[in-house]
């Protein structure tokens, strides 16, 4: 059984990428939407859900948003309001609104992925896609034995950069995107407040962009600031573009 989070590629990067794992499309029990940009819903995206019968789900105001440029493409979703926990088969799904939002989307979700397994409880946090973490978002990700981060660019790059003055203001500002700092320090509240045992093993820095930020800049920033707080057990790793990330198999 396995969970898909977004779906802003084509069939075939995405069956490439399942066959990896082991896993087929008919694996797939429900996909979870968490805005409407292109580069996490798209129409072949959205073929290939209805093609293999996975059923969507995702907030009202997230499907307006969608039906604005896809209406006759996606049908037949479950609407899940906000913090309204979901069980897909043996795993319990929250969604929690993040700070994400310009013209073209009125929200964005991030999600934790909850289980028993032999007795005991796991935990993965799911946060792209916002301009800052505030408490509420910390309080969600508390407890995550696996978190999945933004990481999205390095603010000298981002000044320096071909972006219009208007798009940078907006990556920026508190609607945008999250910086290494941002992501460094929400990864170490995060583990600082949790007490469940295994907080925090595993850290993903994710969404970085390759026009105003670096692997190696995303990942110095976290493991330096965690570093500086005496952190020495938190492993990160990096979500690289068109290639292969580690996977964790929970036993």
């Amino acid at each position: 059984m396995a969970i898909l989070i977004d779906c802003g590629c084509s069939s075939k990067y995405i069956i490439k990428n399942l066959n990896y794992l082991n896993i087929t499309p008919q694996n797939i029990k429900a996909a979870f939407i968490t805005h409407a940009h292109s580069d996490h819903i798209s129409t072949p995206g959205i073929n290939f859900l209805h093609n293999n019968d996975i059923p969507i789900y995702l907030h009202q105001d997230i499907y307006s948003d969608i039906l604005k440029k896809h209406r006759d493409k996606i049908e037949k979703c479950n609407i899940v309001p906000f913090y309204k926990s979901v069980e897909i088969e043996n795993i319990f799904v929250q969604s929690f609104d993040v700070h994400h939002k310009d013209k073209n989307i009125s929200h964005t979700l991030g999600f934790t992925f909850s289980s028993t397994i032999n007795e005991r409880k796991y935990k993965i946090g799911y946060l792209t896609d916002t301009g800052k973490v505030c408490d509420k978002i910390i309080k969600n990700l508390v407890n995550s034995n696996i978190l999945i981060i933004e990481s999205n660019y390095n603010k000298t790059i981002l000044n320096s950069s071909f972006r219009t003055y208007n798009n940078k203001k907006w990556i920026l500002s508190e609607k945008g995107h999250l910086s290494n700092e941002d992501a460094a320090n929400a990864i170490y509240k995060i583990r600082s407040l949790s007490t469940s045992k295994d907080s925090l093993k595993y850290v993903f820095l994710a969404h970085i962009s390759k026009h105003h930020n670096t692997n190696s800049l995303a990942i110095k920033t976290s493991k330096k600031l965690l570093l500086s707080k005496n952190i020495h057990d938190v492993k990160l790793f990096i979500t690289k573009r068109n290639q292969k990330c580690p996977t964790i198999r929970i036993n």
